[in-house]
């Protein structure tokens, strides 16, 4: 983990030492460079076995075996980012001996930016995200401060820069899990959207300490939480009976089921699919398009059906935003006439609960990426071909996104041993 400083030469990198200790071990150190030929090392006091230590990144593996260490290394290296950063701000030189002195002395001697109240910090944070992200992060990140203010009022505990700890972390996911008011009148939210709102937490956080508005937090504890969803996906009947519902006499439904086609048979993430112009489409029937989370570019070949919706909105995808999308789609799933009872399964804190719901009730934009995925896959097409269109990465990652139901498990290894 190779820290530089463009405007200065200033950078910074840990190290292992290669002779080993008496008890096996070996000492981290932090060998500062003021430019490409002054430099100093630091012994940071901090010993571990050899096993642990990653040298492509120049740092601890993560282990449980190490956490304690891991913990302080990490905030050895905020603390080695905050020096630095102070001193390029302001233009300022920082030798090497100073450099040290502050490095052990545990706090920068010029200080950082005061820094402002913490809602009104997340608000500048906020503002910078705009422009660069697509309109559902800001949703996110609107939705996470909107649940922290509920929990400062319901609990009395002050949301400050110094409230993030491990006793935070439980009361506040205990308050999202079963106090949280939610927008359906319902109270208490589903582990994966307390996931998803700690990890935008600590996203925020992480970018105040990188950028030195704040001092380090140790957000260890600060985990996670994600779990097996019973997603659903639509058999190829299933998504023709929806685009066979008539909606002449309802213009924003037909959108909705025209952006659902394309969405079922491209295998594009909604944002993706919001972008398509007349220039990404070309004379052979190819989509081609640099994907917006990714930045990876994707060739996809059209189906008739998916080239008719695209001439009916002159090349472009209908305009809909994803909020009516994910409300009218519901809609339109019930006039197709989806009304098998799908047992869905999900943890509300330590409780878990199952209900059964019309597949309709089920239906959002996740569906037609997670549809065109199991459906290309239960046609007999090869993983890395399926990938290469919808954009995964990792065969793991897409994985997660096939929804193959035991029978259908069944009948794709009795085609595969032959059976009659």
């Amino acid at each position: 983990m190779q820290h530089e400083c463009s405007t200065l030469m200033y950078n910074f990198r840990f190290y292992i030492s290669d002779k080993s200790n008496q008890n096996g071990t070996h000492s981290i150190k932090l060998r500062y460079y003021e430019n490409r030929h002054v430099r100093i090392q630091i012994d940071t006091g901090i010993e571990i076995p050899l096993k642990y230590w990653n040298r492509e990144k120049s740092f601890l593996k993560k282990s449980k075996e190490v956490g304690s260490e891991y913990v302080q290394l990490t905030q050895m290296d905020s603390l080695a980012n905050q020096i630095i950063s102070s001193y390029r701000n302001q233009g300022k030189p920082l030798s090497k001996k100073l450099f040290k002195k502050q490095f052990e002395d545990g706090e920068p001697s010029i200080n950082t930016k005061p820094v402002e109240d913490f809602f009104t910090e997340f608000e500048h944070y906020l503002e910078s995200k705009k422009g660069k992200v697509v309109k559902d992060v800001i949703k996110d990140y609107n939705s996470l401060r909107k649940h922290l203010e509920g929990f400062q009022e319901f609990s009395g505990i002050i949301v400050d820069f110094n409230a993030f700890d491990y006793h935070f972390y439980q009361e506040w996911t205990d308050y999202l899990a079963y106090h949280a008011p939610l927008k359906n009148g319902g109270v208490g939210m589903k582990n994966n959207t307390i996931g998803k709102l700690v990890k935008n937490l600590k996203a925020f956080l992480n970018d105040r300490m990188r950028r030195n508005r704040i001092k380090p937090i140790d957000l260890t504890a600060f985990k996670v939480v994600q779990e097996e969803v019973d997603h659903i996906y639509l058999a190829a009947e299933e998504i023709q009976a929806i685009a066979a519902v008539d909606c002449k006499a309802d213009e924003e439904l037909e959108m909705v089921k025209d952006f659902f086609v394309i969405g079922c048979l491209t295998g594009l993430r909604f944002s993706d699919i919001s972008r398509i112009r007349p220039e990404y489409l070309d004379n052979e029937g190819f989509l081609n398009i640099r994907q917006k989370k990714t930045s990876g570019r994707i060739v996809i070949p059209l189906r008739k059906q998916v080239k008719e919706v695209l001439k009916k909105y002159n090349g472009h995808a209908p305009e809909i935003d994803s909020f009516t999308f994910n409300k009218r789609i519901k809609e339109l799933g019930d006039k197709a006439g989806l009304h098998q009872k799908v047992e869905v399964e999900h943890k509300r804190g330590t409780i878990k609960e199952a209900q059964l719901l019309e597949k309709y009730k089920l239906i959002s934009s996740h569906t037609c990426r997670r549809s065109f995925c199991t459906n290309a896959y239960l046609d007999g097409i090869d993983v890395q071909l399926i990938m290469k269109i919808s954009g995964h990465r990792s065969e793991k990652a897409f994985r997660r996104y096939l929804k193959i139901s035991n029978y259908e498990a069944a009948q794709k290894l009795k085609e595969a041993w032959g059976l009659d």
